[in-house]
Order: structure tokens, then C-alpha cells, then sequence
């Protein structure tokens, strides 16, 4: 980011390919319309590009990042009116999920079958959480931020979002307890 506000547009091209992928799955969730998360992805590059000045060299750029996505996906929610953060499965030809296990290797049919209906129920619970636990959920959880990067990008003490998680985890596990059996929520998480 430093080589960015001296004017190196080699380091924006590498900051975009860095971070494109998983801004464009944290928009997509945050938002839940994958064609508009590549356009409000384009948004907030364009913030970064334009406003390289804005970014406190003391944080981490991760963070921040996130911040400035966070609010723009809340300001096009704001325009559309729209009041709830729905997670699902990919409708679309991109290819990207909308729950990110790790790939799994597929030796059986069956395997790939479970696979994405364990992905479906996980977005199904998910989506019955409430907007601000399922913020964190997605930024902990899914994204694998720290609580310290999360509340920095949300705006609240570290408490609040361990609070947060704590209740969505407690809501995920109670409503998916017959389907998971003995399994850890990172197990689910990555396959």
C-alpha cells in the first residue's frame, strides 16, 4: 500500500490479484447477488486506487480493506433497502461457493453428493441467523478473521464480536446438531 500512495500502479495490480477473490465471496455473501459483487468489488478498488492516502500505514491493510468493503456493501443494502445478509450456493457459472471447505478430493459419487448438501445446510443455517450475528459468523468463521480483524472492520470491541460468534456458533450447532453428530464446526467448515 505504501508503493501505492508513492504512485507504483504495479503494487495496486498486486494488491487487486492478492485480495480480488476473496473480497468478491465477501461481497457476494454480504450482499447475496453475485452479479452485483463483481461491480461493487470494482467500487472498492476504486476507492483503494483513488484514496491510497486514506489507508493508516500503522493498520493492516487486510483490515482496512475489509472496512472499506463492509461499508460499501452496507451502503448498496441502504439503497436497495434491503435488511437481510443471505449465504448460499452458487447460482451462477463463476464456480465460486458460497461455503468454502477445503476441495475435497471426490473418490465416490456419493462423497461429492454429501458434499453439497452438507454446503446447502450450511448455508440453510447460516441464513436463519440474525444480520449481526451472520456478520461475524461469515468474518470469523467462513472469511477466518481474527476477532481483533473483525471488529475492527465492523466497528466494536473484540468482546462484542466474541460475544456474537459465541451466539451464532451456539444457534449454528443447536439447529444442526442431528446432521453433524460429533463433528467440530471446522470440520464442517472445511470439508
Amino acid at each position: 500500500m505504501a508503493r501505492l500512495v508513492d504512485g507504483d500502479l504495479a503494487a495496486f495490480d498486486a494488491l487487486y490479484e492478492r485480495h480480488a477473490a476473496r473480497l468478491r465471496v465477501f461481497i457476494a455473501r454480504f450482499i447475496g447477488d453475485r452479479d452485483a459483487a463483481d461491480d461493487l468489488l470494482q467500487e472498492v478498488f476504486l476507492k483503494v486506487y483513488r484514496s491510497p492516502k486514506s489507508f493508516d500505514p500503522k493498520a493492516k491493510f487486510l483490515t482496512w480493506v475489509y472496512a472499506v468493503t463492509r461499508n460499501a456493501c452496507i451502503d448498496w443494502l441502504r439503497r436497495k433497502k434491503i435488511h437481510f445478509v443471505p449465504i448460499g450456493p452458487s447460482d451462477d457459472d463463476d464456480g465460486v461457493p458460497s461455503v468454502e471447505p477445503a476441495t475435497p478430493s471426490y473418490d465416490r459419487p456419493a462423497d461429492r453428493v454429501l458434499s453439497g448438501e452438507l454446503a446447502d445446510r450450511v448455508a440453510a443455517v447460516t441464513d436463519a441467523l440474525s444480520p449481526k450475528l451472520r456478520e461475524v459468523f461469515v468474518l470469523c468463521a467462513l472469511q477466518g478473521l481474527s476477532y481483533e480483524e473483525a471488529a475492527d472492520v465492523i466497528g466494536c470491541p473484540v468482546k462484542t464480536v466474541s460475544s456474537r460468534l459465541s451466539r451464532a456458533r451456539d444457534s449454528f450447532f443447536s439447529k444442526f446438531k442431528d446432521y453433524l453428530g460429533d463433528a467440530s464446526l471446522e470440520a464442517v467448515l472445511r470439508g
